[in-house]
């Protein structure tokens, strides 16, 4: 005997297709209704898997090395030798024909500058070190200058021009040897034996004029 076809395989077949129809037709109403969260989340897939690329040497960017701060030429620095200061460039530009100090940072000449209270010590150091240029054979190199103030008079002279305050602040009871050359000063003790026996150790080297 036949069996009987109940259609109970068919039923079950439907039975099985229709909740993915379902669910196929949520999503695609959930896509139309809010596509960019779907691109959205492709995005981020996108940038995960890009994260996870080697990356090349060549495509590395080197980071600039930092420069170095640039010099405040109106300042002091260490100069060219040992023992040597740079004048700054606010003293250099001030320099004029009117300056009582004009030779001073304007002449071919190194010049040996005193800066010390008025009286027989100071004129004695002066007079020996001007003898000593003569005699040593310096005179196409050096000269010899200086500021000798009375305590009542030194602000008044020390304020008379830029060169002048200067050379009171760097000098005042010292010698300082001007280099207008190297637009540079060195100071030494206020005596005749300093001030004669740098100017031979410096013409014996000759490294202030490189």
């Amino acid at each position: 005997m036949a069996k009987k076809n109940d259609g109970s395989g068919n039923k079950k077949k439907k039975g099985n297709i229709l909740p993915v129809l379902i669910i196929a037709i949520v999503a695609f109403l959930a896509y139309k209704a809010n596509p960019e969260y779907w691109q959205q989340g492709k995005l981020f897939e996108d940038l995960k898997n890009a994260g996870k690329k080697e990356v090349k040497t060549e495509e590395v960017v080197k980071k600039p090395e930092p420069q170095k701060p640039e010099k405040d030429p109106d300042l002091i620095y260490d100069g060219s030798i040992k023992g040597s200061k740079t004048i700054p460039a606010y003293v250099r530009r001030a320099v004029n024909t009117y300056d009582p100090n004009y030779y001073t940072f304007r002449s071919k000449f190194k010049t040996i500058f005193l800066v010390y209270p008025e009286g027989a010590a100071a004129n004695k150091t002066l007079t020996q070190i001007s003898e000593a240029i003569e005699n040593k054979g310096f005179t196409d190199i050096y000269r010899v200058d200086s500021i000798l103030y009375t305590q009542k008079e030194k602000a008044k002279q020390c304020d008379l021009s830029v060169t002048q305050k200067f050379l009171c602040e760097q000098c005042d009871r010292k010698i300082c040897i001007i280099n207008p050359k190297k637009s540079e000063f060195m100071v030494i003790a206020p005596t005749s034996q300093a001030a004669i026996g740098k100017m031979t150790s410096l013409n014996k080297s000759g490294d202030w004029d490189k």
